[in-house]
């Protein structure tokens, strides 16, 4: 009779199937494991994108055109900050004259395994602001009388004492002196004042109140609203000059002070590109022999004297009065004379027609915003690395 063997294969059997098990349990935590890493990191891709699009709302939302009125086309700069849970860093640069486009890259800070997730994205700017184009150096409703020694010139010229590299002269285009309602009320008093432009005057029966209240998309409302510097209805202005602190290692543009209206002669001022909007809340008074520049708004009438040089636009509701040395002002005046009284330019007193002066009192006042392209303005760059 043939020994029975004792060697069986139910062991082998069982190691077997553990390992069989044993791999399929493996395979199933690193799965769940996978697909867990995927999901996280999938909704940490889509906090990124929403917080790098909210960072994009903030950075515009405190866009302040005096940082980059001044750059050159394709030059850039990048801000950094954070907003909650995200990092981030937006490089603006210049395209063109109103054009900007701006990087910005978004990284979550939150302190997850997936920490560090980002998104990048590009967007195409374009600078929306007031539409003041004034038709003249002067224009006005009502009667106008012109005498003294002083000068109405409708050329358009880069300001006395500005920097020519800030004008583009390419796009320079003379205009008329005055602009009247009515030139039959024109009155002239002595034989030295100076009416110049193409041509010198220009009578327009169509001229109504809107062209000193509607600017575009924003209204005289608008710019009031906006007023960094308020006067009082019957102020005398007489002391008026820019300001600036040691701050941090550098000089800072103090635009709280009432006082400062910019430095429209120094280039190398830090408040060179300082632009603001002026409001006189009724008559307004300026006697002295200082400098200004920006946006000023007078609700009643404006009376300078004393030389005081303004570059800029000047946008009077009443009657604009100069005498004795009188008021200089490059850029354009407009003087709605809502009463019909008499605007009197008297004495040595200079208005001076500047496309450049105005449009860049315009720009870089605080009314100015960047806002995408309506169409095509958004692209992910996500994909691409700096």
């Amino acid at each position: 009779m043939k020994a029975r063997s004792d060697t069986g294969f139910a062991l082998p059997v069982t190691i077997f199937a553990m390992m069989v098990i044993g791999v399929m349990v493996t395979a199933a935590f690193f799965t769940s494991r996978q697909e867990a890493r995927i999901g996280v990191a999938g909704e940490s891709a889509v906090r990124a994108f929403y917080d790098t699009e909210r960072a994009i709302n903030e950075f515009l939302a405190g866009w302040s055109q005096r940082n980059y009125a001044w750059m050159d086309d394709w030059e850039d700069t990048t801000v950094s900050g954070s907003l909650d849970n995200v990092d981030y860093s937006v490089r603006v640069t210049r395209l063109a004259d109103k054009m900007y486009f701006i990087d910005a890259q978004g990284t979550l800070a939150q302190g997850n395994l997936l920490a560090g997730a980002g998104r990048r994205i590009g967007i195409i700017l374009r600078l929306r602001t007031a539409d003041i184009d004034p038709p003249a150096a002067l224009t006005a409703q009502g009667p106008i009388q012109i005498g003294g020694s002083s000068q109405i010139n409708g050329s358009d010229t880069v300001p006395s004492g500005w920097n020519t590299t800030v004008c583009d002269t390419a796009s320079f285009e003379d205009m008329p002196g005055i602009v009247s309602d009515d030139t039959t009320q024109l009155t002239y008093s002595g034989t030295k004042y100076e009416i110049t432009g193409d041509p010198a005057k220009v009578q327009d029966t169509t001229m109504s109140d809107t062209l000193f209240t509607d600017f575009g998309d924003l209204t005289w409302t608008d710019l009031v609203a906006a007023a960094e510097k308020t006067y009082s209805s019957g102020t005398t202005i007489t002391s008026i000059a820019p300001d600036s602190v040691l701050s941090g290692g550098s000089y800072q543009c103090r635009t709280t002070t009432l006082s400062n209206w910019g430095n429209p002669l120094s280039s190398t001022s830090v408040c060179f590109s300082y632009f603001p909007i002026i409001y006189g809340s009724g008559d307004l008074k300026i006697s002295s022999s200082s400098k200004g520049q920006g946006i000023l708004l007078v609700q009643g009438d404006l009376e300078v004297t004393g030389g005081f040089n303004f570059y800029g636009i000047a946008i009077v509701r009443g009657r604009l009065k100069t005498t004795g040395t009188g008021g200089h002002f490059y850029g354009a005046v407009m003087a709605e004379n809502v009463d019909l009284e008499t605007s009197q330019v008297l004495g040595n007193a200079v208005i001076q027609y500047s496309s450049c002066a105005v449009e860049t009192a315009v720009t870089n006042s605080s009314i100015t915003r960047a806002r995408p392209l309506t169409q095509r303005s958004w692209v992910d760059l996500s994909a691409l690395v700096y």
